[in-house]
């Protein structure tokens, strides 16, 4: 007697053969729509310190918090993805590869559609939240989720700020700065 044995193998292979052909003709378009549109790295700079003039922008540029006996501070995620906005023909984000086992798998990217350049991370974040009673273990899916994209977040802004130039980042960092402290002495748009 034979027996048969049901498999998705197959369909799975192609499946992810026709979502990778998909995502490599959107990265495509992209690189062709930069190429015939490229920046203007004036006018980009000039909207990233337009947006650091807008108080509500400035109040989430950076963060801060203590570690070690001292103050950990930088430009937050919401400037990062400012900047790459503003900066122009950039594609950034985050993707789960997988999630099993208790463990996330993700990979977090920012790709410059002109020069190709590109910086990436791939890294495992367990579904566990240490606390200052001991770990506690995450089962409802959308604690998952934020646990998830909360550690993303950081690695994207890391991706983002290795390909935007890091002067623009100083700038707009400093730009924010004196939005906060009252110091603009232009009007905002």
């Amino acid at each position: 007697m034979m027996e048969l044995v049901e498999t998705t193998k197959p369909v799975d292979d192609v499946m992810s053969s026709v979502a990778g052909q998909g995502e490599m003709a959107r990265v495509q378009a992209q690189v062709i729509s930069a190429k015939r549109f490229p920046r203007d790295s004036v006018a980009a700079y000039q909207r990233v310190i337009a947006a650091c003039k807008r108080p509500g922008g400035a109040r989430s540029a950076t963060y801060a918090f203590p570690r070690g006996g001292s103050v950990v501070k930088g430009p937050s995620i919401r400037l990062a993805e400012e900047l790459a906005r503003s900066w122009g023909n950039i594609d950034c984000g985050v993707k789960e590869l997988s999630q099993q086992d208790g463990y996330s798998t993700v990979e977090a990217y920012c790709l410059d559609l002109e020069t190709n350049y590109r910086s990436s991370m791939t890294f495992t974040v367990s579904h566990r939240r240490g606390t200052k009673s001991g770990d506690q273990f995450l089962t409802d899916q959308r604690d998952i989720y934020e646990h998830v994209a909360n550690n993303a977040a950081r690695r994207k802004r890391a991706c983002i700020l290795a390909v935007v130039p890091s002067d623009l980042t100083e700038d707009a960092v400093a730009a924010c700065e004196a939005t906060l402290a009252g110091d603009s002495s232009e009007p905002i748009d």
